[in-house]
């Protein structure tokens, strides 16, 4: 194996105090490297769970430095670790940044090693099966550069393909799917990119995954016995707010009509190309696309997403889908007894199976949201997007299956983000992952939010739920970008608002306006942040993951509370789950998630011991409603007020020494409001 860039040769042994003390190695070492008591007592609290072989909540607000708090005494620990992110940008910046960093100035050797999904991989075996069909020209030309790339690199990984626009359908032909993949049977095994990235996976001290591989890998070591990533005895899973929302994904199961179409397009080449001597085959596959055909259709599923109803399965539906099932079943039959099959073939074959039997579920199903075999409950559910159809069963509670995939998986296991806990306790992550036992850890962000930062929230908007909401909040933002210059965040919960705000407010605001879904997110951020006035509106995937620092950034806008979706047919069941097991899915569930979402959201604001500015909720269930006190008391400690001239003094104000408004959480009737309004 080549030798690694992140190996140091550097011995010794010190302790943590030696390293990340005020007068540290790292302080002597590092150029922009500052002590830090937050960052250095949660390294402390790391290395006591890893020790001690247990779990820890890790709770580290925004400037706080966990990365290096939990990478140094992993290291120093000697034992196998595997760290799993949220996002690939924090999975290629402790990678590519942070952990060259530490190989430079850590007296200790260590090998670092990166692990993607296999989307991210080139397949050698498609590709040369690909340049043997018909493309267009271009298509040919592209191919053919990515070949030559091929031939050169050491990863094969698409993020090295600067030329390939994402997404890019070519790419989605020549990747190293699971579905397409022949394991030790395949003639490219042994210069396969997936083999090389699990052979150095399994020589590494410090192996580097995301969380979507993580579950990917459990799920398969839960079902096969067989594993991607190598076994390890310290699992770290950064960013572990998001962890719920990816392990139920990965606990579910789906059919759609494009995953039969590549199931069949597949088989064909396969057929094409190989010896199989059985020319009912390729008839067979055009008898299975027809039915496919008609089944799907005959769902009549509406565009976007809606739980599904036994009902909508009953009549020449329900023969239909037995149609589509039998004929998968058949080819699995006939690849089986096809003289002269090839691997290639016979993994198709497998697919159609598996296929089958994920329909025949559909088909068989009652309707009843109970426990199935002593099972969580799952619930039903569709999709249309574009021309894909999706039939979807998704579990309600993962927590049984996270605990025993992930949470026993390691000896000790970190769980770390800047918001874990809703009201300061940690109960919601607990119950939503299963986590019976652990220490708990808390620290505050450093940055001074009481000097930085204004909270805006004005009373006189009505109710989000309100008919004229949108109209009136889009004249509130109009109102604030004024005041600040634009430099703004705009944050939405639903894509009809975000899209109604910008057609309200283009050609009303002297400032450079986007819009999600304008360009792709990295080049969106990249305008954003060159051109310093623009105004940027965007949804969910926007509330984390942007790291905006300076002037460029200076007020969040939240547009209203992030609570779910209503139309949400997985959080439609889950609520009434909870309901059925006699709790209160509102407070146990709905507000505690909005909760760390919306702490989330607000984290984009400060980023630095120099930032500046303002965070606008425009949502006045804060001030009026009952829960609303969980919300602001779970917000950064800054002052608060419902006036614009206060908030016009503040970007007036050249420094942050004074801010106007009233100390979040004084009790005072300024930010009180009316008495609170129970929830009925």
């Amino acid at each position: 194996m080549r030798r690694n860039p992140h190996r140091v040769e550097t011995g010794g042994e010190r302790g943590l105090a030696a390293l990340l003390g005020p007068q540290g190695l790292l302080c002597s070492v590092l150029p922009d490297f500052e002590f830090r008591p937050a960052q250095f007592h949660m390294a402390q609290a790391v290395e006591e769970a890893i020790a001690a072989g247990e779990t820890l909540l890790a709770e580290a607000g925004t400037g706080t430095g966990k990365t290096l708090a939990y990478l140094i005494p992993a290291l120093l620990s000697g034992r196998k670790t595997v760290i799993a992110t949220g996002t690939k940008t924090l999975q290629d910046q402790l990678f590519f940044k942070d952990i060259p960093l530490l190989a430079s100035a850590l007296p200790r050797t260590f090998v670092a090693s990166l692990m993607k999904g296999r989307a991210n991989y080139l397949c050698r075996r498609n590709l040369r099966r690909a340049l043997t069909e018909t493309h267009t020209r271009p298509e040919r030309q592209t191919l053919i550069k990515i070949q030559a790339w091929s031939a050169e690199s050491r990863r094969g990984d698409r993020g090295e393909l600067t030329f390939l626009p994402e997404p890019d359908p070519l790419w989605d032909d020549i990747a190293a799917w699971s579905e397409t993949c022949l394991g030790t049977a395949c003639e490219d095994y042994d210069g396969c990119f997936l083999t090389r990235m699990r052979q150095e996976a399994g020589a590494a001290d410090l192996v580097v995954v995301n969380h979507h591989l993580l579950l990917a890998d459990a799920a398969l070591r839960d079902s096969s016995q067989f594993q991607v990533i190598p076994s390890y005895d310290v699992l770290v899973l950064d960013e572990a707010h998001l962890l719920e929302e990816v392990a139920t994904d990965f606990f579910g199961v789906e059919i759609s009509n494009l995953r039969i179409e590549r199931l069949i397009r597949d088989a064909h080449r396969e057929w094409t190309t190989s010896s199989a001597g059985d020319r009912s085959i390729p008839s067979h596959l055009t008898h299975l696309a027809e039915a496919s055909a008609r089944f799907f259709h005959s769902l009549d599923l509406p565009q976007g997403t809606r739980r599904l109803r036994p009902e909508a399965l009953d009549g020449s539906c329900r023969e239909m889908g037995r149609e589509l099932s039998q004929g998968l079943i058949l080819l699995h039959d006939l690849v089986l007894a096809a003289p002269g099959k090839p691997e290639g073939l016979l993994a198709c074959g497998r697919r159609a199976r598996e296929q089958a039997g994920i329909l025949g579920t559909f088909l068989e199903w009652s309707g009843a949201l109970s426990e199935e075999g002593g099972e969580a409950p799952m619930v039903r559910w569709s999709e249309r997007r574009g021309r894909g159809a999706f039939l979807r069963t998704t579990p309600l509670d993962v927590s049984a299956d996270f605990r025993r995939t992930i949470l026993e998986s390691a000896e000790a296991v970190i769980l770390t983000s800047a918001t874990l806990s809703a009201a300061g306790r940690f109960d919601f992550l607990r119950g939503r992952l299963g986590i019976l036992e652990a220490g708990e850890f808390q620290t505050a962000s450093p940055f001074d939010y009481a000097r930085q930062a204004l909270l805006y929230i004005p009373r006189h908007l009505p109710d989000p739920r309100h008919p004229g909401f949108v109209e009136a909040a889009a004249g509130e933002i109009r109102s604030i970008l004024e005041i600040t210059r634009g430099r703004a965040l705009v944050l939405f919960t639903s894509l009809d608002a975000m899209e109604t705000t910008h057609r309200l407010l283009h050609g009303q605001i002297p400032f450079p306006l986007m819009v999600q879904g304008q360009a792709p997110r990295t080049e969106l951020l990249e305008r954003f942040r060159q051109e310093v006035a623009s105004v940027l509106l965007a949804t969910r995937s926007f509330w984390q993951g942007v790291d905006v620092a300076g002037e460029t950034l200076s007020c969040v806008i939240v547009h209203k509370l992030p609570f779910g979706f209503p139309g949400d047919p997985v959080l439609e069941a889950r609520l009434e789950y909870i309901q059925q097991q006699g709790g209160d899915p509102f407070r146990e569930y709905q507000v505690p998630s909005a909760i760390i979402s919306l702490r989330q959201g607000l984290g984009r604001l400060i980023r630095s011991e120099q930032d500046r500015g303002a965070l606008c909720i425009l949502d006045t269930r804060l001030l009026l409603r009952g829960y609303g006190r969980a919300f602001l008391e779970s917000l950064p400690p800054c002052p608060v007020t419902s006036t614009r001239e206060d908030l016009r003094r503040f970007f007036a104000s050249p420094s942050p020494s004074s801010s106007p408004g009233y100390p979040l959480g004084a009790r005072g009737e300024e930010w009180r409001g009316e008495e609170p309004a129970e929830i009925g």
